[in-house]
C-alpha cells in the first residue's frame, strides 16, 4: 500500500473493509399506515332550502324556455339579436331578452362564435340557482 497515494496509510487499512449500515439506493419497504376513520356525523337533513332552489330553478328554466321558443321560431328576432350582439349593442340585446316575457335578466356574453346566457337567483341572500345557456351561431 505504499505505492499509493501519500495519504493513505497502511494503518487504515489493517482491517477489513464493511460497508455502512444505510447507504443511497437501499430499498426498504414502505411503513403501511392505516388511521383509524371515524364515521362522520352529519346534520339532520331539511329540506326547505333545497326546495326553494327547485323553485327557483323552474321559474330559471321557464325563462329560458321561452327565449329560446322566440329564437328558435321566429328568424327576424334571431336575425336581429345576433345583429345586436355582433355589433356589442347590449342594451339593445337586453331589450329584446326583456321582451320574450322572461321575469329574471340573465347575464349576457358574446364573443364571434355564439351567445352565452347566465340565469341566477338567490335564496335569502343565498347564491342558490344557476342556469347557463350557451349558443352557437358561427
Amino acid at each position: 500500500m505504499s505505492s499509493m497515494y501519500p495519504y493513505y496509510h497502511s494503518a487504515f487499512y489493517s482491517q477489513a473493509y464493511s460497508p455502512p449500515p444505510y447507504y443511497y439506493g437501499q430499498y426498504s419497504a414502505p411503513i403501511r399506515f392505516i388511521p383509524y376513520i371515524k364515521s362522520r356525523q352529519f346534520p339532520t337533513v331539511n329540506p326547505d332550502i333545497f326546495m326553494h332552489s327547485a323553485q327557483h330553478m323552474q321559474t330559471l328554466m321557464k325563462d329560458a324556455s321561452l327565449i329560446l321558443a322566440k329564437m328558435a321560431n321566429s328568424h327576424q328576432f334571431a336575425f336581429d339579436l345576433m345583429t345586436a350582439a355582433q355589433s356589442s349593442n347590449k342594451t339593445k340585446v337586453n331589450e329584446m331578452l326583456k321582451e320574450t316575457g322572461i321575469q329574471s335578466s340573465p347575464s349576457v356574453s358574446y364573443s364571434p362564435d355564439g351567445l352565452k346566457l347566465d340565469f341566477k337567483t338567490a335564496v335569502d341572500h343565498v347564491d342558490c340557482c344557476h342556469l347557463n345557456l350557451s349558443l352557437k351561431w358561427m
